[in-house]
């Protein structure tokens, strides 16, 4: 009885001392900028969506839409600028996912041709800027010298967000719904000094890659009621927490709104299109 009573005695020591070791480990990141150590977030799941068959789908049309980070609901996308209080903007998490091989990106909005290296993408967009200066040659008269500058690509220069979606009316569940197929930031390219930038796709992102999703869900986005239960950009693009305008629907043209009206006309467009999603849903009911 003595020999089980030292038994359970050292057991119970051992197990205590351990607990009490683990409980005054510090963490192996090292200083953490809170008063508790932040788990939640790197074990969120991305929302699941509900499966949809083929023969459920009674209607479909595609519309791509475009995100202006500098209206005020849209601009969890773009600040900050530089990493700050453990959040980063969407070009810093996806390019740090792109560096360290974690997701796919692609040319187009198909997502057929996949882009192997983003350092030559980025290299080619990349804008040079040439300046000049004079200095003394041997002789004591000065030369002109030009010198090439490479400007890379920045934060800054990301300021619109380009979404393609398919909404659909599911005879299952009877609801129209609508599922983001892909995603590109686009980059406003300035060719020379005092000319208008030009918007480029600097690549797209497959939305439905698990990859991706689990990206967008351990991403933190600023929480402007409470800082204990920040968003995650999964959150955003779910609960279509941003604002838009259309460009472009479904067409035998495969065009841009912009391709065939311009000013108010466009914007009447596109307003036509928006209406029409809403009156497909509306005329799904019989009363």
């Amino acid at each position: 009885m003595k020999r089980v009573t030292l038994f359970l005695f050292v057991i119970t020591t051992l197990f205590g001392a351990n607990l009490f070791a683990q409980v005054l480990d510090e963490p192996q990141e090292g200083p953490r900028d809170s008063f508790y150590e932040k788990v939640s977030f790197r074990q969120r799941k991305a929302f699941s969506f509900p499966y949809v068959r083929e023969a459920d789908v009674v209607y479909q049309w595609k519309i791509w839409r475009v995100i202006d980070f500098r209206e005020k609901l849209n601009q969890v996308f773009y600040y900050p600028v530089v990493p700050d209080q453990g959040r980063v903007n969407l070009y810093y998490a996806l390019e740090q996912a792109i560096n360290e091989g974690k997701i796919k990106i692609y040319e187009d909005d198909e997502f057929k041709k996949e882009i192997s290296s983003w350092e030559e993408k980025k290299n080619s967009l990349s804008r040079k800027q040439t300046t000049s200066r004079y200095l003394p040659d041997m002789d004591g008269t000065e030369v002109q010298v030009d010198t090439t500058i490479i400007i890379p690509i920045a934060p800054d220069d990301i300021k619109s967000l380009r979404i393609k979606e398919d909404w659909f009316i599911d005879k299952q569940r009877t609801v129209q719904d609508v599922r983001i197929a892909g995603f590109s930031l686009i980059y406003y390219q300035i060719k020379e000094e005092d000319s208008a930038p030009i918007p480029i796709p600097l690549f797209w992102v497959r939305f439905d890659d698990p990859e991706v999703r689990e990206l967008l869900a351990n991403t933190e986005v600023y929480n402007p009621k409470n800082d204990a239960q920040r968003r995650s950009y999964d959150d955003i693009f779910v609960k279509r927490m941003f604002s838009s305008y259309i460009i472009r629907e479904s067409n035998v043209y495969s065009r841009l709104i912009s391709q065939y009206t311009t000013g108010d006309e466009a914007l009447f467009e596109a307003e036509n299109v928006k209406n029409k999603i809403f009156e497909i849903e509306d005329d799904m009911w019989e009363y």
